[in-house]
C-alpha cells in the first residue's frame, strides 16, 4: 500500500501548488484541481508540478524499499529480450489500431481530412517519437513500476485483484482533472487492464512500455489527418479511440493474445 500512499500525495501537491498560485493572482481557492480561465503561470506551474510531483514518487518508491531507483528499476527492465519484448507490444499496439481505423473507413464511420495546419502537424510528427516514448515511460514505471509491483507484492491482494485494482488506479488517474469526456473511462480501465496484464506475464516493463509507446505513436499520429463520424460510443473519438465499444472489445481481444503469448515469469 505503500505506493498508493505515495500517490494520494500527488493530487495534494497539485492542489496545494493551484490554491497559492490563485491566491498570488487575486483568486479565490478552488477546491478541484481546476486551472480553467486562470492565468497562463498558474496552469504551467500545474503542468510542472504534475510532471515533477509523478518523477519524485517514482524516484522515493525504491528508497523505501532500500534500493537505488537504479538498481530497483533495472530489474524490472532486464536486458535480455528487452528490445524484442518493447518491439512486440508497439507492433501489437499499432497493428491493432491500423485494423481498428482500417475498419472504420471501409464503413464510412472515419474521414480523412487534414483539419491542423501544416506547420501544426509537421510539428507534432516532429515531436511524436520522443512524446510517446516519455509519455509510456513515465506511465509505466509509476503505474506498473511501482503501483502495480506494490500491490503483487502486498498479501492483501492476490494477482488477480493486484491487476484489476492497479487498471482502477491507472483509469482513474487520467480523471483527476476535468476533462471534456467521462465516457473515456471504461476505455482507460481496459486500457490498464491489458498493461497490468503484459506486466504480470512477463514480469518486466519492456512490454507494456512497447503496448503503450505503439499506442500514442499511432493515434497522436493519425490525429491530425482523421476525423470520427460517430457515433462515438463505437468509434471512440479524438485521441480515446480505444474507448469505444468496438476498441473495448479489440483492447480484450489484444489482452487476452498476450496473456496466451507470453508465460508467467
Amino acid at each position: 500500500m505503500t505506493a498508493l500512499l505515495l500517490l494520494v500525495c500527488v493530487p495534494i501537491a497539485m492542489w496545494l501548488v493551484q490554491s497559492i498560485l490563485l491566491r498570488r493572482h487575486g483568486l479565490p481557492i478552488r477546491w478541484r484541481l481546476d486551472a480553467g480561465n486562470a492565468p497562463s503561470a498558474v496552469r504551467v506551474a500545474g503542468r510542472w508540478t504534475t510532471q515533477c510531483a509523478l518523477v519524485a514518487v517514482i524516484l522515493v518508491y525504491p528508497a523505501i524499499l532500500g534500493q537505488t531507483p537504479l538498481a530497483y528499476y533495472a530489474g524490472l527492465l532486464p536486458r535480455t529480450r528487452s528490445v524484442l519484448h518493447f518491439l512486440d507490444g508497439a507492433a501489437a499496439a499499432m497493428l491493432f489500431l491500423c485494423a481498428l481505423y482500417g475498419v472504420w473507413l471501409a464503413t464510412g464511420l472515419l474521414q480523412i481530412d487534414i483539419h491542423h495546419s501544416r506547420r501544426k502537424w509537421i510539428r507534432r510528427l516532429a515531436m511524436l517519437l520522443p512524446t510517446a516514448v516519455f509519455g509510456a515511460g513515465i506511465e509505466e514505471l509509476l503505474f506498473r513500476g511501482v503501483v502495480l509491483a506494490d500491490l503483487l507484492r502486498s498479501e492483501f491482494f492476490p494477482p488477480w485483484l493486484a491487476i484489476g485494482f492497479g487498471a482502477l488506479v491507472f483509469a482513474a488517474a487520467h480523471y483527476v482533472r476535468p476533462v471534456k469526456r467521462r465516457w473515456t473511462f471504461p476505455g482507460h480501465l481496459c486500457l490498464g487492464l491489458l498493461l497490468c496484464v503484459a506486466f504480470r506475464r512477463t514480469g518486466s516493463l519492456w512490454l507494456p512500455m512497447g503496448l503503450h509507446a505503439g499506442g500514442i505513436l499511432m493515434i497522436m499520429g493519425a490525429r491530425p489527418f482523421v476525423r470520427y463520424r460517430g457515433p462515438a460510443w463505437i468509434t471512440g473519438a479524438s485521441i480515446f479511440p480505444f474507448a469505444g465499444l468496438v476498441g473495448i472489445l479489440a483492447l480484450g481481444v489484444l489482452a487476452a493474445f498476450v496473456s496466451h503469448r507470453y508465460g508467467t515469469p
